[in-house]
């Protein structure tokens, strides 16, 4: 019998589906399937072998008219009188039930995992950054059978309790540049890329406008749709729009200014560049605990959102051309995807090994 693991994928931003991605790239002789929501979007880069199972949205519409939302402390989101939220859950357990015998891999939802062990299934939890030390978290860390951080422990926010950090698999880190050529561009001297993920900034045309103006002897290559960026006047900017793979402008640039998204830094470990993290507001200070690892290891130079109206861009960049060159050593693991699924089909092993009764 071969391994059968599906992945629930949550829908913010993209960082979790890249995650998947990467994992499943490295799941030999297994059948895999992605459960989300807005995995449409998506269509051109899952691959066709990979069968997705797409979830209504679990957010109230006008069509709810009696939706309201309990604050139980159990659970972190609960929904009330939202057909297409029964119709979610029931949609996930009819999967499992038709994909069983299957492992469930969570990145992330303590919902979903309590919901797949009341369905009697195996799971794992991917683990991230932040204050994840309450009670659903918890609850959540328990029921799985591992944890996987696809972090070194060093970026990695520590657990107050031995049993998660014990229960934990740091596997090192790994992003889809991992074991590419394809980033060895020559850098372009002085070159600084400012690039934005889709789940939310505070980089906008302002904040371009006033580092390109404070050095105009660097050029400046804008990735992504950052907000307010069209009628910027300086002449050394070049704006590259959203990039199917941004990696041929990042490659370019000596310095790179984003946000502290787990991929980001990951991406940016992987090409070894000079970061400026911009942290944002997230659910569980998840940036904020991110960049605080990464300024207390000297990886990175950190500017908070609230002071980016007032930022001396000549200074900042010169703290970031200040970083060093080995900053980045022992972030990346060039086998932390062989390694977790070497783990995972480990996991498939234990369960449901064939043994003489």
């Amino acid at each position: 019998m071969s391994a059968n693991f599906a992945f629930y994928i949550h829908h913010h931003g993209s960082g979790h589906l890249m995650r998947a991605l990467a994992i499943a790239s490295r799941l030999t002789d297994a059948q895999v399937t992605f459960l989300g929501s807005g995995l449409a979007r998506f269509d051109t880069i899952i691959p066709k072998e990979i069968r997705c199972i797409h979830l209504p949205e679990d957010v109230p519409g006008p069509e709810d008219r009696f939706a309201s939302r309990m604050e139980v402390g159990f659970l972190h989101y609960v929904p009330i009188n939202v057909e297409k939220v029964a119709r979610r859950a029931a949609l996930i357990s009819e999967t499992l039930h038709a994909l069983f015998p299957v492992i469930l891999v969570v990145d992330v939802s303590a919902e979903v995992t309590l919901l797949a062990t009341l369905c009697g299934i195996p799971t794992v939890v991917v683990r991230q950054n932040g204050d994840r030390d309450d009670m659903p978290h918890l609850h959540a860390y328990e029921s799985a059978q591992l944890l996987v951080a696809p972090s070194s422990e060093q970026l990695m926010s520590p657990s107050p309790y031995d049993w998660v950090n014990d229960k934990t698999f740091f596997s090192g880190g790994f992003s889809k540049y991992s074991g590419r050529d394809c980033f060895k561009n020559e850098i372009e001297p002085g070159a600084i890329g400012i690039m934005a993920g889709s789940g939310g900034t505070s980089l906008n045309g302002t904040v371009v406008s006033a580092l390109a103006e404070q050095c105009p002897d660097r050029c400046v290559h804008v990735i992504g749709n950052i907000p307010g960026t069209k009628h910027i006047p300086a002449a050394n900017v070049i704006f590259h729009g959203q990039l199917d793979d941004p990696v041929t402008v990042l490659s370019k640039c000596e310095i790179v200014v984003g946000n502290a998204g787990h991929n980001t830094v990951m991406e940016m470990a992987d090409l070894r560049k000079k970061f400026i993290c911009i942290p944002e507001e997230r659910p569980f200070q998840e940036q904020l605990r991110k960049a605080a690892l990464l300024e207390k290891n000297k990886m990175a130079v950190v500017v908070h959102p609230p002071n980016l109206e007032n930022v001396a861009w000549g200074k900042i960049i010169g703290q970031a051309d200040n970083l060093s060159e080995n900053c980045w050593d022992g972030v990346i693991a060039n086998t932390a995807l062989e390694d977790i699924s070497k783990r995972l089909h480990a996991l498939w092993d234990k369960n449901f090994h064939q043994r003489s009764v």
